[in-house]
């Protein structure tokens, strides 16, 4: 993994009640690693998000290109093992750093594997399970690898990709995630057939896929760092749209059944 020579930002002063996105770091990072990468960001969208990162549940050598910058600032973690991502473990970590953080939760941002466990999620949401983070209307995924990795092994079993490929997604999966997303890429990134493979999970008609001149890291140039700030904003005003636009129709209906109670009886 690329990593940006910048400095951790100073935490912003915000209002608490801001909406949060959940954070999940690459494989051989940190919470804390992913906090500084993500600088850029986090002060492109201080005005409008707040920030929660989780550290993944698996103890493991650097990520690629970690070091020498992150050097000295492990343990670095990763999200899965060899028998996969271990619902047990990753699911309570989660829950708990969501609880801690108090709620308002709108969506997931992940990087490199940590996108592969957000797509994982929504998709858990889409499948209406019992245990999925219903709070989460929208993903962003940046540098995402592939294939998805779900929290259960019955949704996203652990198999080589060409396994995946043959024994999963094309003969169980019937519906591809429909939650709204981005897709961030880099026109450099060694991993950039990955991540369009992972695009691919999603409905096109509910994705936007975003490539910069960059490598496997989060964009650089000022621009390219709004842009993508922009589409974050708008996926969540579009997701807040379709919450009021709910709660207005489930409102509508409770009054004319209120109504329709109310009647005086026939004689």
């Amino acid at each position: 993994m690329t990593v940006l020579a910048s400095k951790p930002s100073a935490k912003p002063k915000v209002k608490s009640n801001l909406p949060c996105l959940l954070c999940l770091h690459g494989g051989g990072t940190s919470a804390h690693i992913f906090a500084i990468q993500l600088g850029r960001l986090q002060r492109a969208l201080a005005k409008h998000f707040r920030f929660a990162f989780v550290d993944g549940p698996f103890i493991c050598p650097p990520g690629p290109g970690v070091l020498p910058f992150f050097e000295g600032m492990g343990p670095y973690r990763r999200w899965i093992n060899k028998d996969g991502c271990d619902e047990d473990k990753v699911r309570p970590l989660l829950k708990k750093r969501m609880a801690e953080d108090g709620g308002n939760f709108v969506g997931v941002l992940g990087f490199s594997q940590g996108a592969r466990l957000a797509l994982g999620l929504l998709h858990e949401k889409q499948e209406k399970r019992a245990e999925a983070f219903d709070e989460f209307g929208f993903g962003v995924f940046i540098c995402g690898t592939y294939p998805p990795l779900g929290l259960s092994s019955a949704l996203f079993p652990v198999t080589p990709t060409a396994q995946f490929e043959t024994q999963y997604w094309d003969k169980k999966h019937e519906s591809i995630l429909s939650i709204p997303t981005v897709h961030v890429m880099g026109d450099r990134d060694p991993f950039l057939h990955k991540s369009r493979l992972l695009s691919q999970c999603s409905d096109p008609t509910s994705m936007t896929i975003m490539e910069f001149a960059m490598g496997h890291s989060l964009p650089v140039a000022p621009a390219d760092t709004q842009r993508v700030a922009n589409k974050v904003i708008a996926l969540h005003q579009n997701y807040q749209h379709e919450i009021n636009t709910r709660k207005t129709e489930q409102l509508e209906k409770g009054m004319e059944n209120l109504a329709i109670t109310a009647l005086p009886l026939q004689t």
